[in-house]
């Protein structure tokens, strides 16, 4: 934890900011080990100064708070409101110039803020790009969760079940196993698996109908993620055209960026997206309608981007998925994606469920 806070007082020499106000509840668990506070709520906030860490919250995480080591609650009420209270702790630090989450604040927020003062915004996600041993290790656990929710499951998958029902099944054998979902499930029947991110429905499955499930698991804050397409009973040749085509796409990528390991060369993200994404257009079909993988960690979609425009690089302690697809619009869709992680010049695949076996 001491090495985040590091890092974060690094960046704002770097940027000559005096101190970072941290607003997503991700980036305080992150850089305090606090993470009681809701996703979805702004209950608390945390002062980064140079020499000190200030957790800003209500007398309902008091108890909470004060427990965190080498961190100093601050309590706010109607009697002493969170401006005041930032106030006073920015005049008391000589804080001229707050850094705050470029991508984690509200207009509102940002209104209020620069009254106070200089507000710099900055890009701190990148700083959690690498992965440490612990959080590979928790990354690598919902993997595995996830991988043994799957195989449990599709056994038990025949026509007539709906989309929710298969998405509450995988639910359910997550949380027994201990996690949480990382994301709200995709399970799309037939043409429904065309629309890249479909919202799951009633929609019943019918006899020799495919099958797309996007989901992942979570556990101690990070998060998992994997998609398989699948079928029930017969497949068309048109569709395991397309199958195929996705898994020998998904294959050159990997293929690409181990033989890249072994040449101890840069490996840019958009070189990967573009190795799969040329094979795919080359069979024939549309481009990928999105980037062909993204980073994961607190949470599904962070750095690093592997897409056409992207500028990072790919390096040891990163985690990323490769999730190349194939949909066509009033028929079907094909997407597989699984997590891989580069650990002393090595690529290893963290996603082991079953794929699709073609004859």
């Amino acid at each position: 934890m001491r090495d985040r806070m590091r890092n974060l007082r690094s960046l704002l020499a770097e940027k000559k900011t005096d101190a970072i106000l941290l607003t997503s509840p991700l980036s305080i668990h992150y850089y305090t080990s606090f993470h009681g506070f809701a996703l979805e709520e702004r209950e608390g906030f945390a002062l980064i100064t140079k020499e000190k860490s200030y957790l800003l919250t209500s007398k309902l995480y008091e108890g909470a708070v004060n427990a965190i080591p080498d961190t100093t609650s601050q309590i706010y009420s109607s009697d002493s409101p969170f401006a005041s209270l930032l106030k006073q702790l920015l005049i008391k630090h000589s804080v001229l110039s707050l850094g705050v989450e470029a991508n984690n604040l509200t207009l509102s927020e940002f209104m209020s803020f620069k009254k106070l003062a200089k507000i710099i915004p900055l890009q701190i996600r990148t700083l959690r790009i690498k992965k440490t041993s612990e959080e590979i290790a928790a990354i690598q656990k919902a993997c595995t969760i996830a991988d043994i929710a799957f195989e449990t499951i599709v056994p038990k998958i025949k026509a007539g079940i709906t989309e929710k029902q298969v998405a509450s099944s995988l639910e359910n054998k997550i949380r027994n196993q201990g996690a949480t979902i990382s994301f709200r499930p995709i399970v799309a029947f037939g043409k429904n698996a065309a629309i890249p991110h479909h919202l799951t429905s009633d929609q019943k499955l019918m006899s020799n109908d495919l099958i797309l499930i996007d989901f992942g698991a979570k556990v101690d804050g990070y998060c998992s993620d994997m998609t398989r397409t699948f079928f029930i009973g017969k497949s068309t040749e048109e569709q395991k055209k397309a199958y195929e085509t996705v898994a020998i796409s998904q294959d050159a990528a990997v293929t690409f960026l181990k033989q890249a390991l072994k040449k101890n060369t840069k490996i840019r993200a958009s070189d990967i997206d573009m190795i799969s994404r040329t094979y795919i257009e080359l069979k024939g079909y549309s481009t990928i309608p999105h980037s062909l993988g993204h980073g994961i960690g607190l949470e599904v979609h962070e750095p690093p981007y592997l897409g056409p425009g992207s500028i990072d690089q790919l390096e040891d302690g990163m985690i990323f998925s490769i999730e190349p697809g194939i949909y066509l619009e009033g028929k079907f869709g094909i997407r597989i994606e699984d997590l891989f992680t580069i650990q002393n010049g090595r690529l290893t695949q963290l996603t082991t469920a079953s794929k699709l076996k073609l004859t």
